[in-house]
């Protein structure tokens, strides 16, 4: 009966403390901003911009120095492109750089001299392409652009020419193009930047709002010297878990809300690659959850001040961002900072979530990466608790003191 009557008390406790920090929650319009509003403006502001999949029609200028009817074929060519569109003709490479610095067009293509003769002559001829490097989707569009027309108009000269020494448009065909590679471009068949980014981003961004939100509210309590605790000084070791787990659970729910509308709709609206099974993506998500939450948990007693938790996880934004296989791959990122980076569930969390979504996979092709995140919610929950019950050691040590020399 005793055991029961502790359960109970303990189950009590746990919804006390969960409701306790959903009302802390509420009544904060910082951490619903961050929790929620955050949650949900973020996934879809960075989805409409994105929303184009790939730049197209970029405004470049052709210098035709040759004036041919070759080079007027070249350009027609490069404007037919999806890539690019030819919306001037400068006269000369002077004119061409300064309309480029007054961003009138994005890049330059130079027809040589002689591009016509060299051509009917069977000699090598070249053209320069000038493209802003700073920028490196639009270098690589415009450089692609180039490479197909080059490609193609080589082709189209090469079969004239077989043609013409009385070989058949089959063969000339083959002589023009002997190895015919194929390219099959997996997973994301448009080559789109937000079908590649915006799925590992928005776990990423469920993590920093979590972080950043749970640290306003330990912020908020430190700065309110408030006790957390319902049970006595003497009592409050076993107050641990329920208190650990009511907040737990009052930030989980929250993320149910966040999960359904980024994870599920989002991803609906603007049609990003989705080969998934939903029920392995929640249990691919429970782990991930548990570990940022616990971690958050643990980072918010830290914070003296709200904006502390601000400004310290913007400060990790970035480096989650890097680390997280989005932007670089782990491949090309040094041994050590790869160890480095598992702190974050996100490193994680990130190459499991798109094998399942994006690749398609099942889940036991990531039973590792599942198994990771159980061990570090584990960890992240360890070591909350060895801290909260040093510091409810402590304090009561103090207050046993403080007692004592009272009386």
């Amino acid at each position: 009966m005793q055991a029961t009557k502790n359960k109970i008390n303990n189950i009590e406790l746990t919804a006390r403390h969960l409701l306790q920090e959903l009302k802390a929650i509420f009544s904060d319009s910082g951490a619903i901003l961050i929790l929620i509003g955050a949650m949900i403006i973020y996934p879809i502001i960075y989805s409409i911009g994105y929303s184009n999949e790939i730049l197209t029609d970029l405004p470049v200028g052709v210098v035709d120095l040759d004036q041919s009817a070759l080079s007027r074929k070249y350009m027609a060519m490069l404007d037919a492109t999806r890539e690019v569109e030819v919306t001037m003709e400068p006269q000369n490479l002077k004119e061409a750089e300064q309309l480029f610095m007054s961003n009138k067009i994005t890049g330059v293509i130079l027809i040589p001299r002689d591009f016509q003769e060299d051509i009917l002559n069977e000699k090598q001829t070249n053209v320069a392409v000038y493209a802003d490097g700073s920028y490196f989707l639009k270098y690589k569009t415009q450089f692609m652009a180039a490479s197909y027309v080059n490609a193609y108009f080589s082709g189209g000269i090469s079969v004239k020419r077989y043609l013409t020494e009385g070989k058949s448009l089959e063969q000339a065909a083959i002589s023009s193009n002997p190895l015919d590679a194929q390219t099959h471009i997996l997973y994301n068949p448009a080559s789109s930047y937000g079908s590649f980014i915006m799925p590992g981003l928005i776990l990423l961004i469920i993590q920093q709002t979590l972080l950043i939100g749970i640290g306003i509210m330990g912020g908020s309590f430190s700065e309110s010297k408030k006790s957390p605790f319902v049970l006595p000084p003497d009592k409050r070791r076993k107050e641990l878990i329920p208190l650990i787990f009511g907040k737990t659970g009052a930030y989980l729910l929250i993320s149910l809300l966040n999960i359904g509308v980024a994870v599920v709709l989002v991803h609906d609206w603007f049609n990003f690659p989705d080969k998934s099974n939903i029920t392995e993506i929640l249990m691919l998500l429970f782990p991930f959850l548990l570990a940022v939450i616990f971690m958050g948990i643990g980072l918010s007693t830290l914070f003296k001040h709200r904006e502390s938790s601000i400004v310290f996880m913007l400060f990790l934004s970035p480096i989650a961002l890097f680390l997280s296989d989005i932007s670089w791959p782990v491949s090309a990122i040094p041994d050590w900072l790869v160890g480095l980076s598992k702190i974050f569930p996100s490193t994680t969390a990130i190459p499991a979530y798109l094998k399942l979504r994006t690749m398609g996979n099942d889940l036991s092709m990531v039973k590792n990466e599942v198994l990771y995140l159980y061990a570090q919610a584990a960890i992240y929950l360890a070591l909350t608790i060895i801290y909260f019950f040093a510091r409810v050691k402590t304090s009561f040590k103090r207050q046993r003191v403080t007692v004592t020399t009272l009386k």
